[in-house]
């Protein structure tokens, strides 16, 4: 392999700049940042991790070991720690130990030789057995158990494996069932031990007849057989883990299709719904964070309590249940046009067959529903409406039912699931609530992480500008980098353009000019409801958005769906995107998934958007309307929404991890949402103000500056104007 020596001959630079350039560090141009790269690919160098981690003298490099790939659980453990830790700027390697100590042990040996900083582990050790651990030398700190704590560790993270136990037990009894089959791993593990006790008390204080198996995924197929050979009928079989009970399920349909016991099983989270077993859910995922927060922690001496960490467990969620006593037919649901409504109409299926109600969803334009609702008089063709949370005000008491109506139930109990912050702007007029929030989104600055961090651009960007790449935190930073990434006043920007900008009808381009304007003040009125747009932010605002038409296609693109299939595209460095539209980069032809970096927008004080869902006031069927709206908004189904590229209003869908590895910025569109202070409204007109017209005018003055025929402060004052004299 190469040298140092060898690589510095061939770019014609001193060995130290090589050695600066490998190490990323020292103050080394752009030019030989890039002859030392071409060095290194021309002749084949590649860094030896292993002896650059023996001469810092630490190492950043955390180890999973699992039993095997083929269980899920095992897999969404390792996927949500891997994420976090690589987000951490941690390397992870995944080690099998097959369930056999002596592998386990081998696989030790390596993670030790490798100076591995904290170690995962589903052990396979025994509390009456060998601690390998110990014999090793791997220090105690070091270790976190998960699930199974052979040695009653405190670094031990798991779940409540006896309330499993028992709320199980509960479950069967209550439907009768006397004589049930339990399929366990081995009882040496804490978790299965601890279970089995929960459970078979529960079932022998209810006199129930229970026959216990071991086994393990080795030798599943065979026990299964055996179980099923001599067995009696039971009224249900149970199993400790999802993958067993796949085993079981498949044994039992090809060699026994004549039994029909249902299939219980202790299963890792599944956010979308799944016909089959039915499941006692525990969040594999969150575990799988956990374990890699508290080694990152422990490696980098940040406090933390050393004592064992038990998780919440999801339990048994209610996907489909009945609705007792509908004589309705049909729902018809009018809903503007998003990922949503489409996602919305498949996820309806599962509504249909559990109730026997047909949905039928009218999608429609912006603009078009705007029209609609502007002329829905006494028409009962809709029974459920989901409209822009920021038309609620105007049209809010005119076409929904009160939610008072149509249950006992109070506001607080109603909204309870919801995310703080969510009440009333979304839900309520007049302090009087109509609506569910359906889809809360936040807009955040969407950038290409790896172009912020190619070392040759970085140094280009602080030679040109004398300060470091990074994401903008205001937009006159946000315009330097947009020009700095735009090929046309950079030749060496690997992108055609710095930004994208979301210009459609009026009401669009009022919100990129109400994006920048609101980064700079919390207010758009003044006590008195007198428009501020002849003030100098208001000036200033109009200006940065007109300066980011140098730096964007020239054909704008309409709707915020676009701007995020054009960011997917790669060849744009930045794109300001609604949270809940942000799911289109993720497509199947895009070019930049994992090249996805996300922040806060420039400013820190996002504009949000999304819908609000509610009964129309001329249903026929408000009852089963009301019922549906909770469906659909519960958090089950709005989690299995996001994960399909919606966004959920629910607390609870934030800590799912499935949904979090998938769209990482929804975490912090959450924080978004809770931190917005954007005052939008004239004060005297808070709960009745017709803010599509107003951004119409808005929006006008926006288009008349980008084309060139007024100046900001002409066109401002005369939106003021307009304003004045068409609404105030």
């Amino acid at each position: 392999m190469p040298t140092i020596k060898d690589i510095a001959k061939e770019a014609g630079v001193a060995q130290g700049t090589v050695s600066n350039v490998l190490n990323g560090r020292g103050n080394v141009s752009s030019d030989k940042i890039i002859l030392v790269e071409q060095a290194c690919a021309k002749l084949g160098y590649t860094m030896n991790q292993r002896a650059k981690t023996l001469r810092q003298g630490s190492s950043k490099l955390l180890a999973a070991i699992i039993p095997n790939a083929h269980d899920r659980r095992y897999t969404d453990f390792f996927l949500s720690f891997k994420n976090y830790a690589e987000s951490s700027g941690y390397s992870v390697r995944l080690y099998f130990s097959n369930d056999l100590l002596a592998e386990e042990e081998v696989q030790l040996q390596t993670i030790r030789s490798e100076m591995t900083a904290g170690i995962a582990t589903f052990s396979s050790c025994t509390k009456d057995g060998r601690n390998i651990y110990d014999e090793i030398g791997i220090p105690k700190q070091d270790v976190v158990f998960v699930e199974r704590n052979p040695f009653d560790s405190p670094f031990y993270i798991g779940f409540d494996y006896a309330k499993a136990g028992l709320e199980l037990a509960e479950k069967l009894t209550s439907k009768k069932c006397s004589r049930i089959l339990l399929i366990t791993e081995t009882l040496d593990y804490s978790s299965q031990n601890e279970f089995y006790l929960a459970f078979s008390a529960a079932l022998k204080a209810k006199n129930c007849i229970l026959h216990h198996v071991q086994t393990d995924s080795q030798h599943c197929y065979t026990h299964f057989l055996q179980v099923l050979n001599d067995l009696e009928p039971v009224d249900a079989v149970v199993l400790t883990n999802y993958h067993l009970a796949e085993n079981f399920s498949n044994v039992s349909k090809t060699f026994y299709p004549h039994l029909h016991s249902p299939i219980y099983t202790i299963s890792p989270l599944f956010t979308i719904p799944s016909v089959g077993c039915k499941k006692y859910e525990l969040n594999y995922r969150l575990m799988g964070r956990c374990a890699a927060e508290q080694l990152i922690k422990r490696k980098e001496n940040k406090r933390s309590e050393i004592q064992p960490m038990i998780l919440h467990n999801d339990g048994m969620r209610n996907w489909l249940s009945k609705i007792p006593g509908s004589t309705c037919k049909r729902l018809t649901i009018l809903t503007l046009d998003s990922p949503t409504a489409r996602i919305m109409e498949n996820m309806a299926r599962i509504y249909t067959d559990a109730t026997g109600i047909e949905i039928k969803v009218a999608i429609c334009s912006y603009d078009g529903i705007h029209e609609i609702l502007s002329d829905l008089g006494n028409t009962d063709a809709y029974d459920v409406i989901r409209l822009d949370h920021t038309w609620l005000s105007w049209f809010g008491e005119h076409i929904f039912a009160p939610l008072s109506e149509l249950t006992s139930s109070s506001a607080e109990q109603l909204f309870e699931p919801f995310i703080p912050g969510l009440v009333p702007q979304y839900t309520s007029v007049n302090d009087v609530a109509y609506a569910f929030p359906e889809t809360p989104s936040a807009q955040l600055l969407f950038y290409r992480k790896d172009l912020f961090e190619n070392t040759v651009l970085q140094r280009l960007y602080k030679e040109q500008y004398k300060e470091e790449l990074a994401p903008p935190q205001d937009f006159e930073h946000f315009n330097r980098i947009a020009r700095f990434f735009t090929r046309r006043f950079n030749e060496h920007s690997p992108t055609t353009y710095g930004t994208t900008l979301t210009l459609g009808n009026s009401g669009v381009a009022a919100t990129e000019y109400l994006t920048r304007y609101f980064s700079h003040s919390h207010d758009l009125f003044d006590a008195n409801g007198n428009l501020l747009l002849d003030t100098d932010i208001a000036i200033q605002s109009m200006k940065e958005l007109i300066e980011a038409k140098n730096y964007s296609p020239k054909r704008y693109n309409s709707w915020w769906r676009e701007s995020a299939r054009e960011f997917a595209a790669g060849d744009t460095a930045m794109s300001i995107i609604f949270s809940n539209y942000a799911s289109e980069m993720m497509d199947s032809d895009s070019v930049i998934i994992n090249k996805i970096g996300y922040t806060y927008l420039p400013g820190q004080n996002s504009l949000l958007g999304g819908g609000c869902i509610g009964v129309s006031k001329n249903s026929q069927n408000k009852t089963e309307a009301f019922d549906f709206i909770k469906w659909i908004c519960s958090e089950e189904i709005t989690t299995a929404m996001t994960l399909l590229g919606s966004v959920s209003p629910c607390e609870k869908t934030y800590s799912n991890y499935e949904v979090l590895d998938t769209y990482p910025w929804l975490g912090l569109s959450h924080k978004c949402i809770a931190q917005s202070k954007i005052n939008r409204i004239p004060p005297q007109k808070a709960t009745c103000f017709d803010e599509r017209r107003f951004l119409s005018i808005l929006g006008m003055a926006v288009n008349t500056v980008y084309n060139d025929t007024a100046t900001p402060q002409d066109a401002l004052t005369y939106a003021i104007q307009s304003y004045n004299r068409t609404m105030k």
